[in-house]
């Protein structure tokens, strides 16, 4: 890991139905989440978003914190573990930092270095992976910078907006974290 991602500016707390509002400002937002509402079918509304914060919060394989800004407490996104299947002691991983003009500044990288420490610290998972699309290459520099490992190309896995998309899994243990 690199010297330049400090986990100790942002902080994690669970998410809270308190969040829903400051999702609905990015959860829709082809240009934060790209494509989240189209999997979904239709865009996602406050009673979709509430629901799922509900759900979460009450679920035995999802881990979902709300990310802060360590020094003033402002909203900056959400980081979670989600499909944890215990006996394997994997989960998947997702990071979103929801204002565009905190993009680029460390945010990401450093509430994902936070969940690592609570997926491989707190819970003890072996590995934590994830997918993303091949052509979201700002996103795959955060996650390699982080230290994920590419695992392989999972060719046409999406159909989306008319066409296949690849996709990048990337992957990282336990013992390759800090």
């Amino acid at each position: 890991m690199t010297s330049t991602i400090r986990p100790a500016t942002v902080a994690l707390r669970p998410v809270d139905e308190i969040d829903v509002d400051n999702i609905l400002t990015w959860v829709n937002d082809q240009s934060v989440v790209g494509n989240l509402a189209s999997f979904a079918g239709a865009p996602l509304t406050r009673d979709d978003e509430l629901a799922w914060v509900r759900k979460v919060r009450t679920s035995a394989d999802e881990r979902v914190f709300t990310v802060t800004d360590a020094q003033d407490s402002r909203y900056l996104g959400q980081v979670g573990l989600h499909q944890i299947f215990w006996r394997s002691r994997l989960a998947r991983a997702a990071a979103i930092i929801a204002r565009k003009n905190d993009h680029g500044r460390g945010y990401g990288s450093a509430a994902i270095a936070a969940l690592l420490d609570v997926a491989f610290h707190d819970l003890e998972l072996h590995k934590v992976w994830l997918m993303v699309f091949r052509t979201n290459e700002r996103s795959l520099r955060t996650w390699r910078r982080v230290g994920f490992k590419d695992e392989g190309v999972l060719r046409d896995e999406y159909f989306h907006e008319g066409a296949w998309h690849d996709m990048v899994r990337l992957g990282m243990l336990r013992h390759e974290w800090r």
